[in-house]
């Protein structure tokens, strides 16, 4: 248990429970979701910058850049902030 001031803070957890194999596509879901939110924050901070630097000119750029406006689009209509996952 953690304390800040006076206020006492438990630790959070919760139990899943899946109907499988019917439940079987949820429940890889949930298993796999920090590899996704690590994968997604590979993609979101450190892909572009690679691409960034063995790109051979201002057009590749700019297709760089148009492509992961796009992607940041997609996180962002779909609520996803990639700082918050990792």
């Amino acid at each position: 248990m953690n304390t800040i001031g006076k206020l006492k803070h438990k630790k959070m957890k919760a139990i899943l429970e899946f109907n499988l194999p019917e439940d079987s596509l949820e429940y890889k879901q949930v298993t796999k979701s920090n590899d996704m939110a690590n994968a997604l924050w590979d993609i979101t901070h450190n892909t572009k910058k690679q691409l960034h630097y063995i790109s051979e000119g201002e057009e590749q750029d700019k297709g760089i850049d148009l492509v992961f406006k796009k992607i940041y689009e997609i996180l962002e209509d779909n609520n996803i902030n990639t700082d918050e996952l990792c």
